[in-house]
């Protein structure tokens, strides 16, 4: 059996409405108008990388690989 190393599971990128919101790591950040533009920017995201999508905050989706 081989044994399954590297990164499983990290966080691709952060989708938020909170325009003073700044990056503080290695995770891009996009900014959305409004809640219709949230939740399209971040369902092309995870489509894009086979991510899923889990909200944080009101406002403040993310995009995980599992």
């Amino acid at each position: 059996m081989g044994m399954n190393v590297g990164i499983n599971e990290y966080t691709l990128a952060i989708i938020t409405t909170n325009k003073n919101m700044q990056n503080g790591g290695g995770c891009p950040i996009f900014y959305a108008d409004n809640e219709k533009d949230l939740q399209q920017k971040a369902m092309l995201m995870s489509k894009c990388v086979s991510g899923m999508v889990h909200e944080m905050t009101s406002g403040t989706l993310i995009v995980v690989k599992h």
